[in-house]
């Protein structure tokens, strides 16, 4: 029987993060690695929870639970399924983007629940509910990162 030397590589993913942020960006790829290199638990709600002063009642609305459903889920520590495990991995990168971009998160909630030009006239909020929104908002923070007026 012959010895075989396998070879380690280590390697530096764009998508593995530092410190407290989920995501550095909401490409596809970035998303779906993330997904299957972590658990998605009910730990990544509460996470959002502490990054907005949204209800309940908005959050599960823009991942398409009821609410009650939302704090079976949080009671029960449960592990999403790979669609929520998307909405919600999205959500809170969007929301922790969010603080940094506006430097708090009062500043980051007035403007999501605000008109604005850059959506139709139609509050930021109202596009979380897809994973299209959040791509949408996300990509308009970092437009205001450059200098943007969003």
């Amino acid at each position: 029987m012959q010895k075989v030397r396998i070879k380690t590589v280590t390697v530096e993913a764009p998508y593995a993060v530092t410190g407290n942020r989920v995501l550095r960006g909401l490409k596809d790829v970035d998303v779906l690695l993330y997904i299957d290199l972590h658990v998605i638990d009910a730990n990544y709600l509460k996470g959002i929870k502490k990054l907005t002063r949204f209800a309940d009642a908005a959050i599960a609305d823009w991942l398409h639970i009821s609410p009650r459903t939302m704090r079976s889920y949080e009671a029960a520590n449960k592990v999403f399924d790979k669609k929520l495990s998307e909405q919600v991995v999205m959500m809170r990168a969007v929301f922790e983007k969010g603080n940094a971009v506006f430097g708090n998160m009062e500043a980051f909630d007035t403007w999501l629940d605000t008109g604005n030009f850059f959506f139709d006239d139609k509050k930021p909020s109202s596009f979380l509910d897809t994973t299209s929104g959040m791509r949408y908002i996300f990509d308009r923070m970092t437009a205001m990162e450059y200098g943007d007026n969003v």
